[in-house]
């Protein structure tokens, strides 16, 4: 699937698919540096997880900007829907394709 076809997604789709595949990779970075660009500008530097632990860390970052941001992208929408369109197309499809919107 290239980033025209992801285009069509609408970003709670994009977000579900580009989270699950870089969980599957455990790119730790991937959110991190995703998560800087947030309305909440998280700062998690700082942490670094046990590698036999970054599933769980993964997890937990992402339950602290679900609960900081309530999930809502507000302005850093466009910038979040290039990354995870970005993330997608060079990652592959992440977590399961579905019907085309």
């Amino acid at each position: 699937m290239d980033a025209t076809d992801l285009d069509r997604y609408p970003t709670p789709e994009l977000q579900r698919r580009a989270f699950a595949l870089a969980r599957e990779r455990r790119d730790w970075r991937f959110f991190i540096e995703l998560f800087r660009h947030t309305p909440t500008a998280l700062e998690a530097e700082d942490l670094d997880p046990d590698v036999s632990e970054i599933g769980v860390a993964i997890d937990d970052l992402v339950s602290i900007w679900r609960e900081a941001t309530k999930g809502d992208w507000g302005g850093a929408e466009p910038l979040a829907r290039a990354a995870f369109i970005d993330y997608i197309s060079r990652h592959g499809a992440g977590g399961g394709d579905r019907d085309r919107p």
